[in-house]
């Protein structure tokens, strides 16, 4: 396994099940939060994730996370969700490789496809078939996909097509999960997460069950893609503003440590 620059499709095995590496990190992760920092974290929503009849979670889906603002989502994401079938992420790499103990530790866990700038279409194809991968295997795959300058805080950026053509090829859910308090981080902060409904690209797009779905690569495709993320986008405004005006001090709480608003940048 290898995280060198530029690598393209996925990082590691897709498999849904965690290592103890993960757990592990997972379980520290959830420690120094809560017990150090003395986050608040809760979790709403979470009879939304996707289980199958006995109430074993289940795996194959798109976890669209929003709006992702500061550093803290993707962590809140891991400890807050089960840790099986676990989280495939798909983020900057950049990000990956800025570090040494980013590099030792991503090549040591695994379960990312890095994207990087100027990628064009050979990059967009390894992306899908990376996603394809991680769905078929019954693990999550986790994005983020905001695009454009901040907004201000209980509002989400605009979407990528990107999710839209994810969820199109695979057919997978859209589990839309959203975030409150997380846009200015200090000691003892309450962060929210709402998992909302799951739906699906053909839902998104207003396509009845037995209507065909555009060829791949084609106008209608690229059309229908746009049509998926601002029918999101539009679904989960309400719920972003909400989970924000949760999670807001009370008038006059004193804000310690706000350094941690940027520590990870």
């Amino acid at each position: 396994m290898s995280a060198a620059p530029h690598a393209l499709g996925l990082i590691g095995d897709p498999s849904p099940h965690a290592s103890r590496l993960l757990r592990i990190l997972r379980w520290s992760i959830g420690l120094l939060a809560r017990r150090v920092l003395r986050f608040r974290l809760e979790l709403i929503g979470g009879e939304n994730v996707p289980c199958d009849p006995h109430g074993r979670p289940l795996g194959g889906w798109i976890a669209a996370g929003l709006p992702h603002v500061t550093w803290i989502e993707p962590f809140v994401m891991l400890v807050l969700l089960p840790p099986e079938p676990r989280l495939i992420w798909f983020g900057d790499g950049r990000v990956i490789e800025r570090s040494r103990w980013r590099r030792f530790v991503f090549r040591r866990i695994g379960g990312v496809v890095p994207i990087w700038p100027g990628g064009g279409p050979r990059a967009f194809g390894s992306h899908l078939e990376a996603v394809q991968r991680v769905v078929d295997a019954g693990a999550v795959f986790a994005l983020f996909p905001e695009k454009g300058p901040p907004v201000p805080p209980g509002q989400a950026r605009p979407l990528e097509p990107g999710l839209g053509y994810f969820a199109l090829r695979t057919g997978a859910l859209v589990v839309p999960i959203v975030f409150g308090g997380t846009h200015e981080l200090f000691l003892g902060r309450r962060i929210r997460m709402v998992v909302l409904p799951p739906t699906t690209a053909r839902e998104l797009a207003g396509l009845a069950r037995d209507d065909p779905l555009p060829e791949p690569d084609s106008a209608a495709e690229r059309e229908t893609a746009r049509r998926i993320v601002e029918a999101l986008h539009a679904r989960t405004a309400d719920a972003v503003a909400e989970a924000h005006q949760a999670a807001e001090p009370e008038l006059g709480t004193r804000k310690r440590w706000r350094w941690l608003t940027h520590a990870f940048r």
